[in-house]
């Protein structure tokens, strides 16, 4: 797939997380720095999202949960967004510093 077109899928990806809200909060993913970068395959058929947050856990288990509940529904609602577009086959989440995925 050409360099343009995969440039394009990323914008269109980029204007679509930015109608993703944080829960709670009256901001998007991408303007509130959760989303910390895009990577798309050559083919154009599936995309990485890097989620970036702090990794601390605060030591109430009660925020624990709240924290691991808010990042849970953050990472569903991205990947709902973007599978729902029919851009691409396969769409991970995945936490940046632990390269885990989120979904």
């Amino acid at each position: 797939m050409s360099e343009d077109v995969l440039l394009g899928k990323l914008r269109l990806v980029e204007d679509m997380l930015r109608k993703v809200v944080v829960p709670g909060f009256d901001v998007d993913v991408v303007s509130s720095g959760v989303v910390s970068r895009l990577r798309i395959s050559s083919d154009g058929r599936k995309l990485v999202v890097y989620l970036s947050f702090l990794s601390s856990d605060p030591g109430c288990s009660f925020c624990k949960f709240v924290n691991h509940t808010l990042w849970t529904t953050i990472a569903r609602n991205i990947r709902d967004t973007l599978i729902s577009s029919s851009l691409f086959d396969e769409v991970l989440v995945v936490d940046e510093f632990t390269k885990a995925p989120l979904t």
